[in-house]
């Protein structure tokens, strides 16, 4: 399996990861199939930032250990720019102003019971989204990360009673179960669209399209 390459340089690659690849600690993970597909070896190969094995789109790894550690800063001290499509349950109001989830989270990877944590652990998490498309029964949500806690975007639309479609960890068992059935897919429908860095005195931009099945959900095509 080769991976999608969106761009890369001497000292990086971006590429769109599809949905249900880890990016580590499995034999066909981002790393070994890079590594595999790049003919580099492993230990030359460094994930700058994570994408849960879920969640498809833009994902950076650094060919150097001085560029992911630099790389590495811009993300830890939220220099970056992020931006994800969401497939939401349900039908919420299309609109052009970004709104915003702001209810405090832990920094854990939770439960559908429970998606906030225990009150001690919870931190200040703010999500902006604005919904672009919808339909009777979906939403198309752009979603911009202000915070980077575990699972936020997750974590956030659970809370707002709209789960991403296919959520198993924080969205419902049944409902989730019918729309694969219907639709013919089990995939989680959250996808990491567009990346911004600055490296080297530049600006990086990297944009993964949206996936086919969003379109499909959203349009019927």
């Amino acid at each position: 399996m080769n991976l999608p390459v969106l761009a890369q340089s001497p000292k990086w690659i971006a590429i769109d990861k599809p949905a249900g690849v880890s990016v580590h600690n499995e034999a066909n993970d981002v790393l070994h199939l890079l590594h595999r597909q790049l003919d580099m070896p492993l230990d030359k190969l460094h994930l700058v930032h994570r994408l849960d094995k879920e969640t498809s789109g833009v994902l950076l790894v650094a060919k150097d250990v001085s560029t992911a550690a630099k790389m590495a800063e811009q993300f830890q001290s939220h220099q970056t720019e992020k931006i994800y499509y969401a497939v939401l349950r349900g039908s919420l109001p299309i609109s052009s102003d970004w709104l915003e989830w702001n209810q405090p989270l832990s920094d854990k990877a939770e439960g559908r019971k429970n998606p906030q944590g225990m009150s001690k652990d919870r931190v200040p998490a703010q999500t902006q989204y604005r919904i672009t498309e919808a339909n009777q029964y979906f939403s198309l949500a752009e979603v911009r990360l202000l915070t980077g806690r575990q699972h936020q975007i997750r974590k956030h639309t659970a809370l707002a009673k709209h789960a991403i479609l296919g959520d198993s960890r924080y969205g419902e068992p049944k409902y989730n179960e019918r729309m694969a059935g219907i639709y013919q897919t089990s995939r989680m429908f959250l996808h990491a669209a567009k990346l911004s860095i600055v490296f080297d005195g530049a600006t990086l931009n990297f944009a993964a399209p949206l996936p086919q099945e969003f379109s499909k959900l959203i349009r019927g095509n």
